[in-house]
């Protein structure tokens, strides 16, 4: 018996981005699985004609509701052979594998490794991690504790999934940028840059680029952060660091993900990408 045909999208009742953005710049161009108020394969049909990339979206891994299963992956496969399409993988954030209690932070790794399980097959360009910090900013001890921490969790996800180091994207949250030099030097793993939250907790963007230049896989792009709203549209991002952003992006040849979660922001950020990269001036 063979496998039925993925849905296509003509008989989703979503409305499709206006124009195409395939392959229209220099970088990979992404978008969330989550721009439709639906699972992760509609959102994959719907985005596939429009843009390069989509960045699966497996943020919740307690429940494993988030895990899409064997055969919606299949059907993933074929999208991406048939369209064009690949995809990276944003590991659960609802669990932390840098927690201070040692039964949490094994609870965390199991669910990570199952979730790099369950994606595997769709050859991810890169996998995000949060490497959260919880603690007190000042406290040196703290700080170094976790550190600590991070590098030995860092190290046994590794081991446990066989992923080749650069393919494993630490994000830059909350934290100074520089808390996760060592780790990524010593351990040689790639960087996500995630510009929305240096905007956001106030740490230098240019500076936080050509620090970790030659690591960086893949950035995180949006306006701002509203409180109840989350990521809003790139046409929303404070004028004041439009010329880093447009600096940073006329370098930078890896995956641009506009980390937004709706049609209306993702229309709207496609749009103002398009001016900053073609018209910079």
């Amino acid at each position: 018996m063979t496998d039925p045909e993925p849905r296509k999208p003509e008989k989703l009742s979503y409305e499709p981005l206006p124009e195409s953005y395939k392959r229209r710049f220099h970088f990979t161009l992404a978008a969330p699985s989550f721009i439709y108020p639906d699972h992760i394969l509609p959102n994959a049909l719907m985005l596939a004609p429009f843009i390069d990339e989509i960045e699966l979206v497996l943020f919740q891994s307690r429940s494993g509701q988030d895990l899409p299963p064997a055969e919606e992956i299949r059907e993933l496969a074929e999208i991406s052979k048939d369209r064009d399409l690949t995809y990276n993988v944003h590991l659960p954030i609802d669990v932390s594998i840098t927690d201070a209690d040692k039964h949490n932070r094994a609870l965390a790794l199991e669910y990570t490794v199952r979730t790099v399980e369950c994606a595997r097959s769709l050859a991810p360009t890169t996998w995000t991690l949060h490497l959260p910090y919880k603690e007190d900013f000042s406290d040196k001890a703290s700080v170094n504790a976790w550190q600590k921490r991070t590098k030995a969790a860092a190290e046994q996800l590794l081991e446990r999934t066989g992923i080749a180091p650069r393919f494993v994207s630490v994000e830059t949250l909350d934290f100074p940028p520089e808390w996760i030099e060592s780790v990524v030097s010593r351990l040689d793993l790639s960087v996500c840059l995630d510009i929305g939250h240096l905007i956001e907790f106030g740490y230098d963007i240019s500076k936080t680029f050509y620090r970790f230049k030659d690591r960086i896989s893949i950035l995180h792009l949006y306006g701002d952060v509203i409180s109840g709203r989350g990521h809003v549209g790139l046409h929303r991002l404070p004028e004041a660091h439009l010329p880093a952003v447009t600096n940073i992006l006329s370098q930078f040849t890896g995956t641009v993900c506009l980390e937004v979660f709706s049609y209306k922001d993702l229309k709207a950020s496609l749009r103002t990408l398009q001016q900053i990269v073609e018209n910079p001036d």
